[in-house]
């Protein structure tokens, strides 16, 4: 009986395993022979050049290979329209062949035509039917990346040409081609056509500098704007926009000539001071926060906190909790005097007071705990760490424990020559 019910499972397994394979038994059937010879296959099979440009350390091109290229209607799909080709850019002809079709980054995914000029190009990692979406576009006529080259070349300059056209060089990832060919175009532009619908894709991917006179005009004329694309859309674009530009001042970081531009966040500064943007108040607190940190200006950082707090600049911001609890921590590791941790004790005692998710609140309270065992109140220190384990058990018991992990390398990266 025993051995009847173990071939039973086992056939039970090999129906499921078959099974398993006949819903995904295939996958992209790509070249491996000289580049010379797929150009000619192509020529003779009147097929355009799928090219899986990889290296062997990429992550993102190993997962395009194992779970995007075996599914079984992509590769229905690119083996029927394409010659597939795939090239290691660091071995055999990928050396030779990676200056001439520009390779920037990994994956790259080109498509070629038979006389071996490059007419789309796709940078990064994607879903299937998404990938598929963006090879399909390679074989348009009018919507290819060489396409949209010559007609850009040749003049074309309307709102809908120009997002098709920016898209693909982001789609390329020619990022410096990409903001220099949207700055021309958008400085090109009168001021009230930047409050043309037709332009409004334009303005919204691709206006990324605060610091000039069209965005400045967006943000004057915001409530004309938002007649034409909502109010939401307009509010969140000018956000968005002057919160980018505050963090890359944040995460600044010297070297390779690279200088802090003091010239131009103070400039930025006076822009938010000057605008009648209703959340200005609430950037300048955040931006003012991160400088006053990195000039180590404790009496002006605890000043900025202060005045968030009190006059409530934050009160639209979803983080705004967030940001009292991390001014807390920070003065709780860079000061030992006793006025500004009080000062700090506040901050946190709001934050870890007013968040309602226990896996925050846990933070915030030993945010709390900390500060007050700095200034000697050990008792409350104890009883605050006593509360944070106790919220903090609570999201391990709801499942929203936040845990940290260490920093590890992400799949995509090079390692440094020398190391593996």
């Amino acid at each position: 009986m025993r051995n009847l019910l173990t071939v039973f499972a086992l056939a039970l397994a090999g129906l499921f395993i078959s099974k398993t394979s006949m819903a995904q038994n295939r996958s992209v059937e790509f070249e491996h022979s000289k580049w010379s010879k797929v150009l000619k296959k192509a020529k003779k099979e009147n097929k355009l050049i799928f090219v899986d440009c990889y290296t062997s350390w990429c992550g993102p091109c190993k997962m395009m290979a194992k779970d995007v290229f075996t599914q079984d209607h992509v590769a229905d799909y690119f083996n029927a329209n394409f010659v597939n080709f795939k090239i290691d850019m660091e071995k055999g002809e990928g050396p030779d062949l990676k200056p001439g079709w520009k390779i920037n980054a990994y994956p790259t995914f080109l498509v070629i035509n038979a006389e071996g000029e490059v007419v789309h190009r796709v940078v990064g990692a994607y879903g299937a039917d998404e990938f598929i979406g963006y090879m399909k576009e390679a074989q348009s006529e009018d919507k290819n990346f060489a396409a949209l080259q010559k007609e850009y070349e040749a003049g074309k300059r309307d709102g809908e040409f120009m997002f098709s056209y920016l898209r693909s060089l982001r789609m390329a990832n020619l990022d410096k081609e990409e903001a220099k060919k949207a700055d021309q175009y958008i400085s090109s532009l009168e001021k009230e056509d930047l409050l043309k619908k037709e332009n409004w894709n334009i303005v919204k991917y691709f206006m990324k500098n605060p610091a000039t006179d069209e965005f400045r005009f967006i943000v004057k004329n915001r409530t004309k704007l938002a007649e034409v694309v909502g109010v939401e859309e307009v509010d969140a674009k000018i956000y968005k926009t002057y919160n980018k530009k505050i963090e890359e001042y944040s995460y600044f970081y010297p070297g390779k000539g690279r200088v802090y531009d003091k010239a131009g966040f103070d400039a930025l500064i006076t822009d938010l001071q000057n605008s009648n943007y209703d959340r200005s108040s609430e950037l300048i607190a955040i931006a003012l926060k991160n400088e006053y940190s990195r000039l180590n200006d404790w009496d002006k950082y605890a000043y900025t906190i202060d005045a968030a707090l009190d006059f409530s600049l934050l009160k639209n911001n979803a983080d705004k909790y967030r940001y009292f609890d991390s001014a807390a921590s920070t003065i709780a590791k860079a000061s030992t005097v006793k006025a500004l941790l009080e000062r700090a004790i506040r901050w946190a005692n709001y934050a870890s007071a007013n968040e309602t998710r226990p896996e925050h609140k846990s933070g915030y309270l030993a945010t709390k705990a900390d500060l007050l065992k700095l200034v000697g109140n050990a008792e409350a220190a104890k009883a605050t760490q006593s509360a944070s384990k106790k919220a903090d058990l609570e999201a391990e018991k709801a499942g929203t424990k936040i845990i940290s992990v260490p920093m590890i390398r992400m799949g995509g990266m090079k390692p440094a020559k020398g190391k593996k």
